[in-house]
């Protein structure tokens, strides 16, 4: 897994809906690196319909809930080892 994944699975960790828009502020986040996610049962990517149809979102699943809860963002490791982030 890259780096930019687990940032990826990080962001939407922190959104109170637990969903992100596909269309991203992600640098370099790719469709086939979000499809890796999803492959690995950790994201799920939701397809709008009708005039939303164009609109993806992703949301964690339980094991993406479960596996980024160890992610510290103040030092980007994994788990956390340095209690920078964590008090």
């Amino acid at each position: 897994m890259t780096t930019k994944q687990i940032r990826l699975l990080y962001l939407i960790s922190q959104k109170s809906e637990r969903q992100a828009y596909i269309e991203w502020t992600i640098e370099g986040i790719t469709d086939e690196a979000i499809m890796e996610l999803q492959d690995q049962d950790l994201v799920f990517v939701d397809i709008g319909e009708g005039f939303v149809g164009a609109l993806r979102t992703i949301s964690l699943t339980a094991k993406g809930q479960d596996f980024i809860k160890d992610y510290c963002d103040a030092c980007e490791c994994m788990p956390c080892d340095c209690n920078w982030g964590h008090e």
